[in-house]
């Protein structure tokens, strides 16, 4: 991990450290970005409740208070696509062409003993963070989510101010951790089973002829990214749609990367070196791994996403969510009842 880059450590010392580091962080995305990360359950609102998003208390029109939970460990997955094409000059800050293309927070509980995601979309509309050149904030603008990584020179600046921007969205939710990885590391993993089986649902003729609608392929190599990545091009191209597909991906590689991690004792070791300059996260090497044993061990109670409504924007889609909706599904996860903490 990039953490360690600054340190003062021998460099042996620190290949080891960051070889551990890049294990633990494989198997924290083996259990969250391809398991639990395409899987997709409703959540159920509770029109009753409201949430005070400046001083964090919750109150329900029956006045009972809320608070805010502090048995919680958050940390937001982020992940990073390039499009050089897509990021303007800027006078007041500085800029890179690393856009967080896929979002999601996942929820560690270990009182309760469960983890939960919430599943953000990137086109969201929030209020983001610009960065000035000396890495200061120069000023915020309303734009997607997934700008906010593009303030900044790409690396842990940029990471934190995508946790600025998805704290502000929810709310001022504190996030507590991050871990980023670059969306060109799908097409690795890809080839790293053996390729993944997938029925092809969209049609990709102006995209990839050989990814014809209705038939059953096995990607290799850059159609995997194509295959997760595509909107351009494709009759529908909203991001709800591209997330669809993505859990169909991951749904069919959880089973191949499996398969390979039980018959090859080797391949998590191999896997994570050729994943290693594809992550950058603020979680220690033991921190990473505590969290991987307990996504295994406690599984996923539910995994969520955000009602609202997908428009196209005067360039891009832009994703607006229902913020009452909102307000009830961070109430529910990240709050308990004040009494109930007496």
């Amino acid at each position: 991990m990039r953490e360690f880059h600054d340190s003062n450590q021998q460099m042996l010392h620190r290949h080891h450290v960051r070889q551990g580091v890049v294990v633990a962080a494989l198997l924290l995305l083996a259990f969250i970005g391809i398991v639990a990360l395409l899987h997709f359950v409703e959540q159920n609102n509770n029109p009753h409740q409201t949430v005070d998003p400046v001083t964090r208390a919750t109150t329900h029109r029956g006045g009972a208070l809320y608070n805010l939970r502090d048995d919680l460990e958050t940390i937001l997955i982020i992940g990073l696509d390039k499009y050089e094409d897509a990021i303007a000059e800027s006078t007041d800050g500085y800029r890179n062409d690393q856009q967080g293309d896929f979002l999601l927070l996942l929820l560690v509980d270990r009182d309760a003993q469960k983890c939960q995601m919430l599943h953000i979309n990137r086109d969201t509309m929030s209020e983001v963070q610009i960065l000035g050149v000396t890495g200061n904030v120069a000023g915020t603008k309303v734009e997607q989510l997934a700008l906010a990584h593009t303030y900044g020179s790409g690396d842990v600046d940029s990471c934190r101010n995508t946790v600025q921007a998805v704290s502000t969205f929810l709310h001022n939710t504190p996030i507590d951790h991050y871990l980023s990885v670059t969306m060109d590391a799908v097409q690795i993993l890809n080839d790293a089973v053996g390729g993944v089986t997938v029925t092809i649902k969209d049609d990709f003729s102006k995209v990839d002829p050989n990814l014809v609608k209705g038939e059953t392929v096995t990607l290799k190599g850059s159609q995997a990214l194509t295959f997760v990545r595509a909107r351009a091009g494709m009759e529908e191209q909203t991001n709800l749609n591209r997330m669809e597909r993505q859990r169909q991906y991951m749904s069919a590689l959880q089973s191949r990367l499996s398969e390979k991690i039980r018959g090859d004792s080797g391949f998590s070791l191999k896997t994570a070196m050729d994943l290693s300059g594809y992550l950058i996260s603020d979680c220690s090497v033991n921190h990473l791994a505590d969290v991987a044993n307990c996504i295994a061990e406690y599984g996923f109670s539910e995994i969520l996403t955000i009602e609202g409504e997908a428009v196209q924007g005067e360039e891009f889609m832009e994703f607006y969510a229902d913020d009452y909706a909102l307000q009830n599904q961070i109430l529910d996860l990240f709050y308990v009842p004040a009494d109930a903490e007496s």
